[in-house]
């Protein structure tokens, strides 16, 4: 039997180093958007803090990756791109949010 795995709408790509002061608020937000077909992607980039327990603590919608090596931004987005498995990307930092019609939204446009 072949098992059919269905791919997302939205790979949500997360970089992270050092960003657990406001990284549940972040990825709460995605979460809470009214378009659940999304993944996300987390990059944790060598992080020393809590980030990675923070971001570990939540289903398998979110997948942990964790760089061998820190880089600068650039690559380590295109680390997690190669990762994602969705039909079109979006992108979050750990100090921001969304409104809960983000993806919707900009799936519209």
């Amino acid at each position: 039997m072949v098992k059919t795995v269905h791919e997302p709408l939205f790979s949500v790509i997360i970089n992270c180093f050092n960003g657990a002061k406001y990284l549940k608020e972040a990825i709460n937000s995605v979460y809470r958007q009214d378009l659940d077909d999304w993944e996300i992607i987390f990059w944790d980039n060598r992080s020393t803090d809590s980030s990675a327990k923070i971001a570990q603590s939540y289903d398998k919608k979110l997948k942990y990756y964790k760089s061998s090596v820190h880089t600068n931004l650039g690559e380590a987005r295109s680390n997690a791109i190669e990762k994602a498995n969705g039909k079109w990307l979006a992108f979050l930092d750990t100090d921001d949010f969304w409104f809960p019609n983000k993806l919707s939204s900009q799936y519209d446009c």
